[in-house]
């Protein structure tokens, strides 16, 4: 055994691994699922779930890859996103892909997009000094519509969700405050977040921490996304479970 583990190639050995872990539906980091929601989240039966921020799909696209699914929706304000979310979840039976940015409000709002680097994209205005060291141009403002999570919720036709994700840039506290009904039957919420305001009037950490211990969640993993230059942690991931299911 030893020998062949000198003899076949690292890239060869990784490769089987990967498949390993398809099989066995195992989320590893070289598609995006983040291991600590496949801790919670079991692959039983088929899972209903929300992604708020959708972008290009990325993280449901991660998600499909290890769950079957009974209903996704995928909420996303930028328009030229659409499209590729239409073409990667063309099965309108479990799938509805909603073109709007969840507020605390139905109707419309000014909405501000960078076009060099959508991600940093926002309900709200990014500070000039987290926007420098991007080295890209300032977003510019367009107008979106609006609506609220629970709204969306019921407009879908949602019972049980298990996993609502959020990543919103700073308006968290308006996704979560927009749905407080449909939380008392969410299992578990995986959200972006900032240790401090990045966006002008964005949320932070102990906002969205406050909101989701007020509706019966814990807190049970956190994680670093984005660190400064000089290694103060700005953002991160955190993943909360509903005390009532799990």
């Amino acid at each position: 055994m030893s020998i062949l583990k000198r003899i076949i190639p690292n890239n060869i050995k990784q490769e089987g691994k990967y498949l390993l872990y398809s099989i066995l539906k195992i989320p590893y980091n070289r598609v995006g699922l983040p291991i600590d929601i496949a801790q919670w989240l079991g692959v039983n039966s088929p899972i209903t779930f929300i992604d708020i921020g959708a972008s290009k799909g990325e993280f449901s696209t991660a998600l499909c890859k290890f769950y079957d699914v009974k209903k996704g929706v995928l909420i996303e304000p930028i328009i030229h996103n659409i499209d590729k979310l239409k073409e990667k979840f063309n099965d309108t039976s479990k799938f509805d892909i909603i073109n709007v940015a969840v507020s605390d409000k139905t109707g419309q709002s000014e909405f501000f997009l960078s076009e060099d680097f959508d991600v940093l994209s926002s309900l709200f205005k990014i500070k000039d000094d987290h926007l420098s060291p991007f080295a890209i141009s300032a977003p510019i403002k367009i107008i979106v519509n609006t609506e609220t999570l629970d709204n969306i919720a019921k407009n879908s036709m949602l019972d049980i969700v298990d996993l609502i994700k959020i990543d919103v840039q700073g308006a968290e506290h308006l996704v979560l405050n927009s749905g407080l009904n449909i939380l008392k039957s969410t299992k578990m919420v995986y959200t972006e977040f900032s240790y401090k305001p990045m966006y002008d009037s964005s949320s932070t950490f102990f906002d969205v921490f406050n909101i989701l211990a007020d509706n019966n969640f814990r807190m049970v993993n956190i994680s670093t996304a984005y660190k400064l230059k000089n290694g103060e942690i700005v953002q991160g991931d955190a993943l909360f479970i509903n005390n009532v299911f799990l």
